[in-house]
């Protein structure tokens, strides 16, 4: 009952979900919010390694309850609940969403030398750019400087 009711807070302070018929969950969220990617894999995880893949790239593993991985685009901005683990939940947030984080998610472990088979859980997030003054930005993304 408390992981339901975590996980129910999770979705409401993430924006919007939505599980279409495939079982892919859609989120959608605002630019400079955070957002909880929601990844349950209905078994103990503290033991295996799981991967967050994002458009066919490895963006952050942990393996045994530690962050082994963390791509630079999040570097600093995606932590995951190491508690939780053990209920199986593998959620990440990302904290100040940016539009480049859009794109299709891949939540998966896998029990190195056991008989279990690997899990997997698909996100699409999509993350709505906000109007805010970008006068002082360069949209190339480089410095003028």
């Amino acid at each position: 009952m408390e992981f339901i009711l975590l996980l129910t807070c999770f979705l409401v302070f993430s924006g919007t979900t939505v599980v279409d018929g495939n079982g892919v969950a859609k989120v959608t969220t605002k630019e400079d919010d955070n957002v909880i990617l929601p990844c349950y894999l209905g078994t103990t995880l503290t033991d295996k390694s799981i991967e967050w893949i994002k458009d066919n790239k490895e963006i952050y593993i942990v393996q045994n309850g530690r962050v082994t991985r963390q791509d630079q685009q999040f570097r600093d901005r995606v932590s995951h609940f190491p508690d939780e683990l053990k209920s199986g939940n593998a959620s990440i947030k990302i904290n100040k969403a940016e539009v480049s984080d859009s794109g299709s998610y891949d939540c998966k472990y896998s029990n190195p030398g056991g008989i279990l088979p690997a899990g997997l859980n698909k996100i699409v997030l999509t993350v709505e750019k906000i109007l805010k003054d970008r006068s002082g930005e360069d949209p190339s993304g480089e410095s003028c400087f």
